[in-house]
Formats: C-alpha cells, sequence, structure tokens
C-alpha cells in the first residue's frame, strides 16, 4: 500500500456524514429532573476582577515568651495547649484558666499563690495542683515551668513539661491493647519511681491510671493530674485518708465498700498494680 492509499483511508469523513450513534442520543435534561426545589438552574458568569479574595491570615499570638500553637484537649477549667519556648525552642503545654472562675472560690487566687501544702476541700483540683507542683521535681512527675497572669484577659497559664502522648492512647493502639512484657515493666519501674517520690513527699495521688500517666518523646513517663491528690500533714502520724475521688475501676476494696478512712499510699500501689 503506498502512502497515499494511506492517507485516503484516514481522511476525515464528509460534512454530510453523521455517525449513527450520533443520532440516536435523546436530549438530556438532568439540571431539572427531580429537581427538590423546582426551580430552574442558572450558572451566572462573572468577570474575573470582579472577584475580591483576601485570605485570612493567622496571626501569631504570644504569651509572654511563648508562642501559642494547636489545641492539646479541653478541661472543666480551660483549654491546654501547645506552646513554644522562643528562648529556647523546646515544646511546652500549657493550660489556660480563667480568672472569673477563680473569683466564685472563696480566696482562690491568693491559693494559687501560696507556697504551703496545706489543702482544703473547697480549693478546686487545678488549684490543688499549681500548689503540689510547685515544689515538686522529678524525672517522673510532670513539671510546673512557670504561671503566667494576664490581667487584662483575666486569664492564669501553667506552663508545664510537654508530653507527646497518654499511656492510654497508646494502649489502645496496641495489639490486643496491651504492651509486651518488657514495654510494659520498663513504664511501671517509672511509675513506682515517680510515686515513691510523691509519697515521700507526704503526697497520695489517689487516681494513678494509664489516663494519667503521659509520655516524653524520649520515653519518659511522667505521673500527672494531681487536682484529686491529697498532701498529708507534716505532722501526720500515718498515711489516713479521708476523702477520695479517684476512679472507681482503679481503687481497691476498702474504697468501693465505702470505708471512711483508708491507708492512702496503699490506695496508690493498688492503682499502679491494676495499671499494670
Amino acid at each position: 500500500m503506498e502512502r497515499n492509499d494511506i492517507a485516503d483511508d484516514f481522511s476525515p469523513p464528509d460534512d454530510d456524514f453523521h455517525l449513527p450513534i450520533v443520532d440516536n442520543i435523546d436530549h438530556l435534561d438532568f439540571l431539572h429532573d427531580d429537581d427538590p426545589l423546582d426551580q430552574p438552574f442558572f450558572i451566572q458568569r462573572v468577570n474575573s476582577d470582579e472577584i475580591v479574595y483576601q485570605p485570612r491570615r493567622r496571626r501569631a499570638k504570644l504569651i509572654g515568651k511563648y508562642l501559642m500553637g494547636d489545641v492539646l484537649g479541653e478541661g472543666s477549667y480551660g483549654k491546654v495547649k501547645e506552646v513554644l519556648d522562643t528562648e529556647t525552642l523546646f515544646r511546652r503545654a500549657v493550660k489556660i484558666l480563667k480568672r472569673k472562675k477563680l473569683r466564685k472560690i472563696p480566696n482562690g487566687e491568693q491559693n494559687v499563690q501560696r507556697q504551703d501544702f496545706k489543702i482544703y476541700s473547697s480549693i478546686p483540683s487545678f488549684l490543688k495542683e499549681i500548689q503540689m507542683l510547685k515544689r515538686l521535681r522529678h524525672k517522673n512527675v510532670i513539671q510546673l515551668i512557670e504561671v503566667l497572669h494576664n490581667e487584662e484577659k483575666q486569664k492564669m497559664y501553667m506552663i508545664m513539661e510537654y508530653c507527646v502522648s497518654e499511656l492510654q492512647e497508646m494502649l489502645e493502639c496496641a495489639p490486643d491493647k496491651k504492651f509486651p512484657i518488657w514495654q510494659a515493666h520498663w513504664y511501671f519501674c517509672q511509675l513506682v519511681n515517680g510515686l515513691e517520690y510523691l509519697h515521700s513527699k507526704g503526697i497520695v495521688h489517689k487516681d494513678i491510671k494509664p489516663g494519667n500517666l503521659l509520655i516524653t518523646q524520649d520515653e519518659v513517663l511522667k505521673i500527672t493530674d494531681l487536682g484529686v491528690a491529697e498532701a498529708l500533714d507534716v505532722f501526720a502520724v500515718d498515711d489516713t485518708c479521708r476523702t477520695s475521688q479517684g476512679s472507681p475501676a482503679f481503687q481497691p476494696p476498702e474504697i468501693a465498700n465505702g470505708l471512711d478512712t483508708f491507708p492512702g499510699f496503699k490506695v496508690d500501689v493498688w492503682s499502679a498494680g491494676v495499671t499494670l
């Protein structure tokens, strides 16, 4: 076959030639079919110069030297956000507390500033936590970096260590919702070290559970949430406690049976065993 013959075979059809399949296509009016509003569909053309677009820029927010980041969680007294220390470039976490909630509590703001361990039942959980954490320094206990105040916005900011994960979240993602023995042993040894330190300071945590144990990026366990903890009197003869607000699933039988008094340190040991 010569080149001219090939060209004739692939030459475009005449103007009056129609493919049969094109002749069989019905008119489509899908824009109006089953219209719930029974209204015609219109498309209006707009010139590009008539469109005004202004992106919304999110301004950086600084609290002291800390650059605010995303929300990590939210509690009854405020939000918990990630922050960046602009001087050291360390990641931190901040609990944002509203002053108006403190004013509803007798001597609420004064109690935040106090350095002693005399804890009253009328003081809310975050004030107890501030009081205790100001005096605690241990590798396996969450550290309070500082407390900032904003008089204009009437807010308080608890700057704390940043942890990448919570033990409860890690368990939910683990196979069969449990860790290998070596990993559980590693975390449990750190938990015991942290509890030993708290007890040496006369503090009963009362709510040890995976949800109150945080993990740093370098696999260090941190005991957190001392809101229901109790600081024993320095002249107390033993570790007897009279109130319990922990999680029932992790509490020992004496609390479940409704006893008026119980040994506080043993409560933490029991809860640690349930956690393991």
